[in-house]
């Protein structure tokens, strides 16, 4: 699914940042070999941290449906993470690097998730169910010290970075087939041992859920009560 956001968010760059004109975008480390064998402006896309996006975890099973709409399976809700890139601009000017860099700003800007059009693969599967790929864009995403230790260890020069966070649904779990389909309605019994007293509650008619609940009470000296409707 990585590979699928890959291409989705470099797609989206490619076309969106000068719009009519395509625009190089690369995922490699930017190292310095790798700068030196680049030819034109290039927006380098680092993937630099992944994370958990806690406060959209769900513990509740979500529920499959047939074409009737009947429950066939459950399984555990979607988790989300949290994939950062940094992402930065490399011309043959420090003024034309920020002059790139802007657009890719601007491009990212204008809508608040990646248009469904550049999503592929499995990750679009999730996307058409109504999980979008949501973006923050330009969020501290690591501290100076640890950006520069980053770009230390990777062998990068120092560019200045825009991070992009994009909220990534992952499937969880394997489906579990549910129940058979209810046929009867259900009953509920409720009894007292002392007075020998009793009640039992009948639910909604599956075929008939309209016609509300039905209530037979016993009485003490066992008498049948009347039922209510």
């Amino acid at each position: 699914m990585l590979s699928d956001l890959d291409a989705a968010l470099k797609n989206y760059l490619q076309n969106e940042t000068i719009l009519g004109q395509s625009v190089q975008v690369s995922l490699d480390p930017p190292t310095k070999d790798w700068s030196a064998r680049r030819t034109g402006a290039v927006l380098n896309l680092f993937l630099a941290d992944i994370r958990e996006d806690v406060d959209r975890r769900d513990v509740n099973l979500r529920e499959i449906t047939n074409d009737e709409g009947v429950v066939v399976a459950r399984q555990p809700a979607n988790r989300f993470y949290l994939i950062t890139y940094l992402l930065t601009a490399w011309t043959a000017t420090p003024e034309d690097d920020h002059r790139l860099l802007g657009l890719a700003l601007v491009a990212m800007l204008r809508q608040d998730y990646l248009p469904f059009e550049y999503v592929s693969g499995d990750l679009s599967v999730l996307v058409e169910a109504g999980f979008p790929l949501t973006t923050r864009v330009g969020l501290r995403a690591m501290s100076e010290r640890t950006y520069s230790e980053l770009m230390t260890a990777v062998g990068a020069e120092y560019r200045p970075p825009l991070s992009i966070t994009v909220s990534m649904p992952v499937q969880t779990g394997s489906p579990e087939a549910a129940g058979p389909p209810q046929t009867k309605p259900p009953v509920v019994s409720v009894s007292d041992t002392r007075s020998d007293a009793a009640e039992k509650v009948q639910g909604p008619d599956p075929e008939d859920p309209d016609a509300g609940f039905r209530t037979r009470t016993r009485p003490a000296n066992g008498g049948n009560a009347p039922v209510k409707p």
